[in-house]
């Protein structure tokens, strides 16, 4: 009996029986499922990609390969090959200075047509990297550059064309990935000095060996940026010099047959101590017959912008002042220690 009491339990347990009065009364509507709207369909959105097509065939017949011959004691003479941008229709070209190094025996450029033509280094700035060739005889029928004018935004497309590892017309697409990279930034690379004007366009359209001095230019096919330097260490971490120094270069050697160095007359180092900034430019040391002491820059003295443009890096500053360039008048803002901030002139005088 004991059995089938539990037995009883188990099944009462499992089973309990709903009394009609308990169960909840059924309307009509609830016996007829409720019809569901269809989900929202997010609308199609077409995305177009430029026309990369369009930018290279307006821009390859104005890059050329730079054959360089270095000679080699006791051997046979090597070669080096780099690119140069077209700037005048007789054939004028610009490149780095790293492309056509001081002791190179010959130099020839290939035009797009593949005519091959001796070259003589017009000038040639280490501190800039930049050089300006002039092939022998001139030329009549080459198609220049136009030089961007206009502020270059991060995130901009943009297409390198150029000549690495020798391979003609080669060309790599990216955006502007960042500005104002200095010689730090790039990676202290061997080819260029630690004292260098360096504000260069930093991108990540590949740039390889021999690509140095192949224009970057944005879509409309207009420069914004003469290939320099890649940073080993990365992927996608390419530079360029800016094309507003390098358009500046040109016009001070076509000008005045040289690259007017600016000087300041001031020693200054990156200060960690000013309140509110991460790192600043401090003055360590004024030529008291310098443009800086004409100003009234002392040692201490914090400089904070530059016409207008804040600073934190020495570079910045070298960049800048170079860039507006000799006996041109340069606001500095400049904080002393217990002093209200001010703003001095200085006009740089030309250095070596």
């Amino acid at each position: 009996m004991r059995l089938g009491g539990a037995a009883l339990l188990a099944v009462t347990l499992g089973c309990r029986p709903i009394d009609e009065a308990e169960q909840p009364p059924v309307s009509k509507d609830s016996q007829t499922p409720a019809a569901r709207e269809p989900p929202a369909v997010a609308p199609q959105v077409s995305v177009a990609l430029p026309d990369f097509a369009g930018v290279v065939e307006r821009i390859a017949p104005s890059v050329v390969s730079v054959i360089c011959t270095l000679p080699i004691a006791g051997g046979r003479p090597k070669r080096g090959i780099g690119s140069g941008t077209v700037v005048r229709a007789d054939g004028l070209v610009i490149t780095n200075a790293h492309v056509v190094p001081e002791l190179a025996i010959a130099i020839d450029i290939e035009y797009a047509d593949h005519e091959r033509v001796r070259a003589k280094v017009v000038h040639r700035e280490p501190l800039l990297d930049l050089a300006v060739l002039m092939p022998e005889p001139a030329r009549a029928d080459q198609a220049p550059v136009v030089f961007r004018e206009r502020p270059v935004r991060p995130g901009e497309w943009v297409v390198a064309v150029g000549h690495p590892f020798g391979l003609g017309d080669t060309v790599t697409v990216g955006v502007v990935s960042g500005l104002g990279r200095d010689y730090d930034d790039v990676g202290r690379p061997p080819s260029l000095p630690k004292d260098g004007y360096f504000s260069f366009v930093q991108t990540d359209a590949s740039i390889n060996t021999g690509s140095s001095g192949g224009p970057l230019v944005d879509l409309r096919g207009e420069v914004l940026g003469i290939a320099t330097a890649v940073r080993g260490e990365g992927e996608g971490l390419g530079f360029a010099v800016p094309a507003t120094l390098a358009r500046r270069y040109l016009d001070e050697v076509l000008t005045h047959g040289r690259f007017r160095r600016v000087r300041l007359g001031i020693a200054a180092d990156e200060d960690h101590e000013f309140p509110g900034r991460m790192m600043t430019v401090r003055v360590t040391r004024v030529d008291p017959a310098g443009p800086g002491a004409k100003a009234g820059l002392a040692p201490g003295d914090f400089v904070l912008a530059v016409q207008g443009q804040p600073v934190n890096r020495v570079s910045e500053v070298a960049y800048l002042t170079q860039f507006l360039g000799v006996d041109a008048p340069i606001e500095l803002q400049v904080q002393r220690a217990g002093e209200a901030l001010r703003v001095v002139t200085v006009r740089p005088v030309e250095g070596q």
